[in-house]
């Protein structure tokens, strides 16, 4: 039986001129195909290679998949055999149709996650920013959890909750994420919806966990009358730049009363004033803010910018705020980050433990609003700076000595000059 590299690297052989995208797009609809008509995906490659695009796009017309581009289809056919004739190679190995499934979803994630370059269309999270969730937010098997910027749906499926409410606004992404869901028969609500400007009621969810998009531009008219920024009344205006409020605001709405977010930001947003810090004025004086943590630059897959996580907890008692450096964490090779399980583990030691570390800090409300309620690191991190002992005996002989071999070329330069 082959192994999943095995599969994904006969998948990105048949890539061709498509953009990872497209064939992304491609791969998952003829695993999703395969699973829904084995004994059909078997006929066609018996007929003439023209019928299967014929085939292909009549399966899409079938299921409504009005999302997938059909130009897709007229790609070569023998190329589009190929895969066909690929999946369905798995679908032999696989004992039943979820296991198919299961295993199909595996090799289409790989091949996701394993992408070098830029996305054209779809935001998908790096195997690094997985690494960190999963560990850090630990068993979730019976907890309800929401997404509101899920792309692919990766996250949710990293940490197997009972049930998953995601929604995305891009309309390829979230028809791509329900065949996922589809063949790996996951338990997911997965819908069209812009977040920052939904109108839906609090889900009451017991955890959300979400990596929404950086640098959003939002315009103010289309989200100030909404329902999940009237817990707040923050009184600045809404900038442009405000995104990562919003996605934060939006978190907490959606949650329980005892409920926690997880959600990745960008450093900005823990120091900015405005809008931003009137936000995080509220949220520690709430304290609902659980910790942050710095994430080394490259964390992301398609970018070498520094991310941070930051834990909010409807339900917390400490009266404090622990705080995290791990931007010297994981290992670099040729420019690339790697952080592995290992690295996420120690920052889940570093949250959990009694006593502060080199890396870790708890600071007090008193402390935050000191230092006008910045969250990041630098505020509160002693940095040490070594200073060296000079010998001045030593350093003294070493000036002599100086001044000596000065003197000499000197007389040695005059004596030149006299010749000349």
């Amino acid at each position: 039986m082959k192994n999943t590299i095995e599969y994904l690297d006969a998948l990105s052989a048949m890539t061709g001129t498509m953009t990872r995208s497209a064939a992304l797009e491609l791969f998952t609809l003829i695993a999703y195909l395969v699973k829904e008509n084995e004994e059909e995906s078997e006929n066609i490659l018996l007929s003439t290679h023209d019928n299967i695009s014929i085939f292909i796009s009549d399966f899409v017309a079938k299921k409504e998949l009005h999302w997938f581009s059909k130009g897709v289809i007229r790609w070569n056919a023998n190329q589009l055999v190929n895969i066909v004739q690929l999946f369905l190679s798995l679908r032999e190995e696989c004992s039943n149709n979820q296991n198919y499934g299961e295993k199909a979803f595996e090799v289409l994630k790989a091949f996701a996650l394993n992408s070098t370059k830029n996305w054209d269309m779809f935001n998908v999270d790096s195997q690094n920013i997985l690494n960190v969730f999963k560990v850090v937010v630990g068993s979730v098997e019976d907890k309800l959890l929401y997404d509101g910027a899920c792309g692919l749906g990766f996250l949710a499926h990293e940490l197997n909750p009972k049930q998953s409410i995601l929604r995305d606004i891009n309309t390829e992404t979230v028809g791509l994420a329900q065949l996922l869901n589809v063949l790996r028969e996951g338990n997911a609500d997965i819908q069209r919806v812009d977040s920052l400007t939904d109108e839906h009621s609090s889900y009451g969810v017991d955890l959300v966990v979400s990596t929404p998009p950086i640098n959003v531009r939002v315009a103010e008219a289309l989200v100030e009358s909404k329902n999940y920024l009237k817990e707040f009344f923050i009184n600045a205006r809404i900038p442009t730049s405000a995104s990562e409020s919003l996605w934060i605001q939006q978190a907490l709405y959606h949650l329980n009363s005892t409920g926690k977010a997880y959600l990745q930001i960008i450093p900005g947003w823990l120091f900015r004033g405005g809008y931003d810090a009137e936000l995080r004025e509220k949220l520690v004086q709430l304290n609902w803010v659980e910790a942050v943590v710095l994430l080394p630059a490259g964390i992301l897959a398609d970018s070498n910018i520094e991310m941070s996580l930051l834990i909010l907890n409807k339900a917390k008692v400490k009266e404090t705020i622990r705080l995290i450096d791990a931007r010297n964490f994981g290992e670099r090779q040729r420019r690339k980050l790697n952080f592995g399980l290992a690295d996420a583990e120690k920052v889940k030691e570093l949250l959990t433990a009694d006593e502060e570390t080199e890396w870790s800090k708890d600071v007090t409300i008193q402390q935050v609003k000191a230092n006008k309620y910045s969250l990041h690191c630098s505020e509160y991190f002693d940095v040490e700076i070594e200073v060296e002992q000079l010998d001045f005996e030593h350093e003294m002989k070493l000036l002599e000595d100086t001044q000596v071999a000065y003197e000499n070329v000197k007389a040695e330069f005059n004596q030149l000059l006299k010749t000349i």
